[in-house]
């Protein structure tokens, strides 16, 4: 029997982070970041995926800045580079969050990540700092 992820991709991957943010899955959306890792790719390996859906799009390229920041943070330091489509992408109209919306009242807006928040969505400045 095969895997589903036997054909993976970095793009393939990235939709889930998506998707799973989209769906409030917090643990899948560590698990896939965390399955990225450990598949070692490259974070410019990741094609445009010219989503339609312009939240998903955006979300998808403050996701791999997102990742980009961490992979080249201590302990890790890697010397990951951006892919040229992250930034091409626009912002969404304001007002999305990737946290539950109950738990915004306890972050100040000095307290977001400049990644997600030039593309209009509000996201913790610490966001995915478990990776």
């Amino acid at each position: 029997m095969k895997s589903k992820f036997s054909a993976d991709t970095p793009l393939k991957c990235l939709n889930r982070m998506a998707e799973a943010i989209l769906k409030r899955n917090e643990i899948r959306f560590r698990d896939e970041i965390q399955y990225f890792w450990n598949k070692g790719w490259k974070i410019y390996e990741i094609p445009d995926p010219e989503d339609t859906d312009s939240l998903k799009y955006a979300l998808k390229a403050c996701i791999a800045e997102r990742m980009k920041e961490l992979w080249n943070m201590p302990p890790k330091n890697r010397s990951e580079i951006l892919p040229v489509w992250c930034n091409q992408v626009s912002g969404y109209p304001p007002g999305f969050s990737v946290i539950e919306e109950s738990y915004r009242k306890y972050f100040r807006s000095d307290d977001a990540s400049p990644v997600f928040e030039k593309r209009n969505i509000f996201a913790p400045k610490d966001f995915m700092f478990f990776v």
